[in-house]
């Protein structure tokens, strides 16, 4: 009986230790548009999908996601630092993951780097641009390194 609850504690303390978020890299400062850097031109970087809600809602906006480095170009305590809309954070989020690490050398970096992006959505205006005003408006979400999405207001059928 012993044997069978000491197994139980065992497994939910192994449970609980990988469902806490890793502090490994929490004293680390951020490098401000480190992706802007010549090591990092290969870099396959693409803007994320505009969300379907928000264009639907005719709503633009911004994420700012911070995340890690590691010199294997593992990302990790992928961060969402601020957004003005769930569903822009979340494709913020999702959009850094996607982006094409794997086909990068390994050891670019030496040490693990925190950085971070800003993701603006801004919808198309009709004339091949987004409102420039509506991105000086989303100053909620800071960053140097911007990447633009452009959506297009999506109008149910009737």
């Amino acid at each position: 009986m012993n044997r069978y609850i000491l197994g139980i504690v065992g497994a939910l303390v192994l449970v609980g230790c990988k469902t806490t978020p890793t502090e490994q890299y929490q004293g680390l400062q951020l490098t401000e548009a480190e992706l802007l850097s010549k090591k990092w031109e290969n870099l396959e970087r693409f803007p994320p999908l505009y969300p379907i809600e928000d264009a639907r809602a005719g709503k633009e906006g911004c994420a700012s996601v911070e995340y890690v480095i590691t010199p294997d170009n593992e990302i990790k305590d992928i961060k969402i630092v601020s957004s003005t809309s769930k569903h822009f954070a979340k494709q913020a989020k999702l959009n850094v993951k996607k982006w094409k690490w794997s086909a990068l050398p390994k050891n670019i970096i030496q040490e693990p780097i925190k950085t971070s992006t800003q993701f603006q959505f801004c919808l198309e205006t009709g004339d091949g641009h987004c409102s420039e005003i509506s991105a000086i408006k989303n100053n909620q979400c800071i960053g140097d390194d911007v990447i633009y999405s452009t959506g297009y207001r999506i109008k149910r059928g009737g």
